[in-house]
């Protein structure tokens, strides 16, 4: 039974670990949305049932201390588990693109309906607080400096990401949105990659030289 917990628990962090990933600004989010708690144990159950197949046909993988032999059948499930329901069993082209399909399908699906859940969830959250962080502040004199150090803040975002907050910031100053429009715009870019609480104080210490009114003497 200790086998069958510890696979479970294994397969479990991995979907938990896929889903934290995604939602880095608000994770906690994730424990509202049903669809997250199926994903999670959908992974769980893999795990548990590639454990259940190698004990019904006894794969001991080699292994000849029997003390050895149950650890070993339980990294195998675990991992084994993680990497079936990620495949797919051949690929159908379906207009232009080209469809997976296999167990990975079934994840995919549930991925995706944990993305709309969090979205509706965090959306008027979001709003409020991108709306109260960059109030007053002018796009145009954010646009290099509030990115840069937010990232300058963070110091585990990964190169990818950066260049695509950098990718994404160059094509809303290309937009025809006004200043207003863009800074709001902005502040939801940042808080994807920050978190509120970061780009709040990112925000609160270059008030002075990103406000849209008469430069001040310091941070507010």
């Amino acid at each position: 039974m200790t086998g069958y917990l510890i696979a479970v628990s294994l397969s479990c962090l991995v979907g938990i670990a896929e889903l934290v990933s995604r939602y880095r600004d608000r994770p906690t989010t994730l424990v509202r949305v049903p669809s997250t708690w199926v994903y999670v144990l959908i992974n769980g159950a893999a795990g548990a049932g590639s454990l259940l197949l190698l004990h019904t046909f006894d794969w001991r993988f080699g292994v000849k201390s029997p003390e050895v032999v149950g650890a070993t059948q339980v990294l195998v499930a675990s991992l084994g588990s993680m990497m079936v329901f990620r495949s797919a069993v051949f690929t159908v082209r379906v207009g232009d693109e080209d469809v997976a399909v296999g167990p990975s399908t079934l994840l995919t699906s549930l991925l995706a309906a944990a993305d709309r859940g969090v979205d509706r969830m965090q959306a008027k959250t979001r709003a409020s607080e991108a709306g109260d962080i960059m109030q007053g502040i002018s796009f145009a004199k954010a646009q290099l400096a509030l990115p840069t150090y937010c990232l300058g803040l963070l110091q585990n975002v990964s190169a990818e990401d950066q260049a695509a907050l950098r990718t994404a910031v160059d094509a809303l100053a290309g937009s025809d949105m006004t200043d207003g429009q863009k800074a709001l715009n902005l502040g939801l870019l940042l808080m994807n990659v920050a978190g509120p609480d970061v780009l709040k104080a990112a925000v609160e210490t270059l008030r002075a030289e990103i406000s849209t009114g008469p430069a001040l003497t310091g941070a507010a």
